[in-house]
Protein backbone atom coordinates (compact mmCIF):
# COMPACT_ATOMS: atom_id res chain seq x y z
CA UNK A 1 0.00 0.00 0.00
CA UNK A 2 1.31 3.31 -1.03
CA UNK A 3 2.37 5.79 1.88
CA UNK A 4 -0.03 8.32 0.18
CA UNK A 5 -3.50 4.96 0.54
CA UNK A 6 -2.15 4.27 4.33
CA UNK A 7 -4.28 4.93 6.85
CA UNK A 8 -4.70 4.52 10.76
CA UNK A 9 -7.15 2.96 13.30
CA UNK A 10 -8.03 5.65 15.93
CA UNK A 11 -5.75 3.77 18.16
CA UNK A 12 -3.21 3.63 16.16
CA UNK A 13 -3.66 7.35 15.22
CA UNK A 14 -3.31 8.06 18.81
CA UNK A 15 -0.18 5.98 19.49
CA UNK A 16 1.71 8.03 15.86
CA UNK A 17 0.33 11.52 17.98
CA UNK A 18 1.25 10.32 21.36
CA UNK A 19 -2.38 11.74 22.09
CA UNK A 20 -5.32 10.04 23.69
CA UNK A 21 -8.33 8.76 21.44
CA UNK A 22 -10.77 10.70 23.44
CA UNK A 23 -8.80 14.25 22.81
CA UNK A 24 -8.63 13.09 19.04
CA UNK A 25 -12.74 12.70 19.13
CA UNK A 26 -12.60 16.28 21.17
CA UNK A 27 -10.95 17.50 18.32
CA UNK A 28 -13.35 16.34 15.83
CA UNK A 29 -16.10 17.57 18.36
CA UNK A 30 -14.67 20.83 18.42
CA UNK A 31 -14.16 21.40 14.38
CA UNK A 32 -10.42 21.29 14.42
CA UNK A 33 -9.88 17.97 12.77
CA UNK A 34 -12.57 16.38 9.97
CA UNK A 35 -14.44 12.97 11.20
CA UNK A 36 -12.98 9.90 9.92
CA UNK A 37 -13.06 9.19 5.85
CA UNK A 38 -14.57 5.81 7.42
CA UNK A 39 -17.08 5.84 10.26
CA UNK A 40 -18.23 3.23 12.87
CA UNK A 41 -16.09 0.20 14.13
CA UNK A 42 -13.65 0.06 11.38
CA UNK A 43 -13.11 4.03 11.21
CA UNK A 44 -10.15 4.93 9.29
CA UNK A 45 -7.59 8.02 9.48
CA UNK A 46 -6.03 9.23 6.87
CA UNK A 47 -2.34 11.17 6.49
CA UNK A 48 -4.57 14.11 6.33
CA UNK A 49 -5.61 13.50 9.92
CA UNK A 50 -1.98 12.97 10.93
CA UNK A 51 -0.90 16.18 9.68
CA UNK A 52 -3.72 18.17 10.87
CA UNK A 53 -3.18 16.88 14.78
CA UNK A 54 0.93 17.37 14.10
CA UNK A 55 -0.13 21.07 12.85
CA UNK A 56 -2.40 21.14 16.32
CA UNK A 57 0.32 20.16 18.25
CA UNK A 58 2.92 22.78 17.29
CA UNK A 59 0.34 25.29 17.62
CA UNK A 60 -0.45 24.28 21.24
CA UNK A 61 3.72 24.26 21.63
CA UNK A 62 3.89 27.71 20.26
CA UNK A 63 1.04 28.71 23.01
CA UNK A 64 -1.93 28.96 21.02
CA UNK A 65 -5.32 28.09 22.72
CA UNK A 66 -8.28 25.42 20.78
CA UNK A 67 -9.84 28.94 20.11
CA UNK A 68 -6.65 30.60 18.63
CA UNK A 69 -5.54 27.26 16.66
CA UNK A 70 -9.11 27.13 15.43
CA UNK A 71 -8.63 30.66 13.53
CA UNK A 72 -5.47 29.65 12.18
CA UNK A 73 -6.39 26.40 10.72
CA UNK A 74 -9.42 27.46 9.51
CA UNK A 75 -7.41 29.82 6.97
CA UNK A 76 -6.56 26.29 5.31
CA UNK A 77 -10.45 25.28 5.61
CA UNK A 78 -13.38 25.42 3.53
CA UNK A 79 -14.43 29.57 2.81
CA UNK A 80 -17.33 28.43 3.42
CA UNK A 81 -17.11 27.14 7.14
CA UNK A 82 -19.17 29.52 10.02
CA UNK A 83 -16.66 30.44 12.34
CA UNK A 84 -17.02 29.14 15.42
CA UNK A 85 -19.64 30.27 17.94
CA UNK A 86 -18.37 32.78 21.02
CA UNK A 87 -19.74 32.84 24.34
CA UNK A 88 -18.89 35.63 26.66
CA UNK A 89 -19.73 36.25 30.55
CA UNK A 90 -20.47 39.57 31.39
CA UNK A 91 -19.98 41.16 34.26
CA UNK A 92 -21.24 44.09 35.71
CA UNK A 93 -19.16 46.07 37.99
CA UNK A 94 -20.91 48.86 38.67
CA UNK A 95 -23.92 50.79 37.00
CA UNK A 96 -21.12 52.29 34.10
CA UNK A 97 -18.87 49.62 34.03
CA UNK A 98 -19.81 46.21 32.61
CA UNK A 99 -17.15 44.11 31.29
CA UNK A 100 -17.02 41.16 29.09
CA UNK A 101 -14.81 38.10 29.06
CA UNK A 102 -15.10 35.01 26.67
CA UNK A 103 -15.95 31.56 28.53
CA UNK A 104 -13.08 29.48 26.23
CA UNK A 105 -9.91 30.98 27.98
CA UNK A 106 -8.25 28.67 29.87
CA UNK A 107 -9.08 27.76 33.16
CA UNK A 108 -5.77 29.47 34.62
CA UNK A 109 -6.53 32.41 32.78
CA UNK A 110 -10.16 32.75 33.82
CA UNK A 111 -9.03 32.01 37.51
CA UNK A 112 -6.79 35.34 36.81
CA UNK A 113 -9.14 37.02 35.17
CA UNK A 114 -12.00 36.71 38.28
CA UNK A 115 -9.38 37.72 40.49
CA UNK A 116 -8.40 41.21 38.51
CA UNK A 117 -12.06 42.06 38.64
CA UNK A 118 -12.65 40.85 42.70
CA UNK A 119 -9.58 43.38 42.75
CA UNK A 120 -11.06 46.17 40.39
CA UNK A 121 -14.79 46.20 42.05
CA UNK A 122 -13.05 46.22 45.42
CA UNK A 123 -11.57 49.68 44.48
CA UNK A 124 -14.90 51.11 42.70
CA UNK A 125 -16.56 50.69 46.15
CA UNK A 126 -13.88 51.63 48.08
CA UNK A 127 -13.62 54.96 46.05
CA UNK A 128 -17.82 54.88 46.57
CA UNK A 129 -17.67 54.60 49.77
Amino acid sequence: MAEAEKSWTLAELAEETGLAPRTIRYYIWRGLLEGPVVAGRGAAYTASHLERLQAIQQLQSDGLMLAEIARVLAGTAAANRLPQPVSWQTYALADEVVVQVRTDVAPWRAKQIRDALREFLARIEAREA
